[in-house]
Formats: structure tokens, sequence, C-alpha cells
């Protein structure tokens, strides 16, 4: 079986040395010194991945990308950017220039093969299928003839569709309040979205773990990268066609926000509002419930080990006091015998003790254990916290 081959630009040829140690034993490896290079080799070479830098001589390596993705023949190529430039802007200009991932430089061995590895695997699979960018093609082509026949209409019609658009997030605000997991709210978000003819990402954060989905399928790791180092970016933040939208529990990624329609774009962006701060008040709602639930369960653990405790003490205590009942009943028998009452006495006074004993021992027995009681408090006590769900 052929090996994948890659395609490594930089300018630094101690650096090519480095990857080229790092690859050769998997992978047929190719090196080239500036982003000229590149697109002169790739179509020759038809790398199944780059690895890019960003500062080279002649053309960096934003516009490299920008160039490869532009081209037909090399846009469905997965290009991962190896930088010492890692600030957030530099992530945000790679994810623009349509970069798969961003490692920044010194990088682990390991890392860099691990994600390699998964790009070539993602990029196999979806060869099998149409391309993301010709359907993206299409889309534009839909839109634009959308927008043709939009211009001819009337403002009630535009009145109408923003009817329409509310609409929309009414029915996700009412789906929305049946989402029990992370998983189906994010779903849920993404019908709507979708009937928006909006192509997004999502973020949720619960204070211990995050969450991560898009609404064409798998999430690329850019994707992931650009939500993670902008969810402190303000409310709403705009960069070119994109939108992210940010609360303190979520963030939510538009990919294809109308931005040459500036009368569609502002309705937009209303609707999203409304959508974000929808989606954010049922993160915030789940959480609670999770909460409500694990607290739950602690506290009928709680009174579950108090009515053991209650009830072994019970049946001790009414242990000791058998025994205590016994002792004297034995005393006072052996205080007769030694009285020298009449035969019937000694009758009368035993019938008197034996009826006692009786007595205490159903008395006893009544109150032995209290399993089927503690049993019955906590079925009621799971019943209040149903109704209080």
């Amino acid at each position: 079986m052929s090996k994948f081959k890659i395609l490594s630009v930089d300018d630094e040829p101690t650096n090519q040395l480095v990857i080229d140690e790092i690859l050769e034993d998997e992978y047929e490896v190719k090196l080239v010194y500036t982003g000229e290079e590149c697109l002169e080799t790739v179509k020759e070479f038809s790398p199944d991945l780059i690895l890019l830098d960003v500062n080279m001589p002649g053309i960096d390596g934003y516009e490299t990308c920008v160039k490869l993705k532009e081209d037909s023949e090399t846009r469905s190529i997965p290009v991962i950017f190896l930088s010492a430039l890692s600030s957030t802007e530099e992530k945000l200009k790679g994810y623009e220039a349509g970069a798969d991932d961003y490692i920044p430089k010194p990088f682990d061995h390991n890392d860099l093969l691990n994600k390699i590895a998964q790009l070539l695997s993602d990029n196999s699979s979806a060869s099998l299928v149409v391309s993301a960018e010709d359907k993206a093609n299409d889309n534009k082509e839909n839109e634009e003839l959308l927008k043709e026949l939009q211009s001819s209409r009337s403002v009630a019609m535009e009145a109408m569709r923003y009817t329409s658009d509310l609409g929309t997030v009414v029915k996700f605000y009412e789906e929305s309040a049946l989402c029990k997991t992370f998983d189906e709210l994010m779903k849920t978000v993404f019908v709507t979205t979708n009937s928006l003819a909006l192509n997004c990402s999502m973020q949720i954060r619960d204070g211990s773990e995050v969450f991560n989905k898009s609404s064409s399928g798998d999430i690329s790791p850019m994707e992931i990268s650009v939500l993670d180092v902008s969810k402190d970016k303000g409310r709403f933040f705009d960069f070119n066609t994109r939108t992210i939208m940010n609360y303190e529990h979520s963030s939510i990624l538009i990919k294809n926000m109308p931005i040459d329609d500036d009368k569609r774009y502002g309705v937009m962006k209303d609707i999203l509002g409304a959508l974000g701060n929808g989606a954010e008040e049922r993160v915030r709602t789940i959480i609670l419930e999770r909460a409500m639930v694990s607290n739950r369960e602690q506290v009928i653990v709680l009174i579950q080990e108090t009515f053991k405790s209650i009830n072994y003490q019970h049946i001790l205590r009414s242990r000791e006091g058998s025994e205590i009942m016994e002792s004297m009943i034995k005393d006072v028998q052996q205080t007769i015998e030694s009285m020298d009452l009449l035969s019937y006495q000694e009758e009368q006074l035993e019938a008197i003790m034996e009826s006692f004993r009786q007595r205490n021992e159903m008395h006893i027995n009544a109150g032995l254990d209290l399993t089927e009681a503690s049993q019955e408090a906590l079925a009621s006590l799971n019943s209040i916290f149903e109704v209080l769900e």
C-alpha cells in the first residue's frame, strides 16, 4: 500500500530537517521553502496534506493557503499551519484563510503525528461523498438566485419573511424546553439555524466539561480553537462572513452571515440574538437540573443511612430491654418461691407474670423493625422531589 504524501513548506532548512525526520518513516515527504514553490509543486506532487509555515519570503503562509483554497484542484487538500505565531488574531487569520488546524511552534512530535493522522482519516472519509466546498458553491449560487428573486418582492413579502423567522425562533423556544441533554439542545439549535439557511457550530461549557458540535457533522479542530480563543471577545464577535455569539456557558459560530445584504444582516443579528439567549438559558437550566438530580441522590443516600442507623439502634435497645425484662421475671419467680405461698397463690402470680411477659413481647415486636416504615418514607420523599422537578 502506497504511503500518504505530505508537502512541507518552510523557509528554514533546520525546521525542514526536523519535519522530514519525524515523518519519513510513515509518509512520503516533499520539502519546499517558499509559498511560490508550494503553488508550483502542489499539482505535480499531489500531496494528501500540506504543512505550511506562516512567515516566509515572498507570499506568506496565509496568502499561500488562500490561493490553495481558491483553486478547485487543491482546495480539498488539508492544510496545517506550523507557526511560532500563536496569538488569537493569528489563529483567526489561519481559520479565515481556510486552514484545517493551527499548531504553534515548538510542537510536540506525537501531537503533530496524531493530528496529521486524524486529518488524513477525515479527508479520506470525506472523499467518498460530495465535497463540502462544492456544496458551499452550490449554496452560494442558490443564494444569489434567491437574492435576485427577493429584489422583486414587495415590503409585505419582507414582513412575512421576518414574521416567519420569528416563528422559527418561537418554535425553538418551545422545542428547547423539552431538551434534557446538551446534545439534544445543540441538535435543536441546528434545526433552527438550518431553517434560516445558516451553517453553524456550537460550544457548551458546563464548568467541568466542554462540548463541541457542528451543524454539518464533525467539528474541525480549527473551529474548536477559534471558539476557544473567542469566547471572551464580547457578545457578538464579527470577522468577515462569520459571527460568534458568546455567553457564559455557550458560544455559537455562524459561518455564512449575509454580509452582502445589509437589511437581511441586521434581521439575522436580531433573530440570532433571540436564539442565542434562549439557548443559553436552556443550558443554564440543564446545568441546574443536573445539580438538582445529584443533590437529590445525595439527600436520599443520607436519609437511607440515617434510617438504617435509627433502625439498628432501635433493635439494639429493644433487645436490651427484653433481656432486662427476662432477668427481672426470673428474679421475681425466685422471690415467689422463697415466700412459701400457697399453690393457688403461686399460680396466680405466675399467670400475672406470664401475661406481662406476653404483652411486653407484643410491644417489642410491634416496633422491632423500622425498615418498612423507612422505605415508605423514602418513597414519599421521592414523590416530593418529582413534584418539585
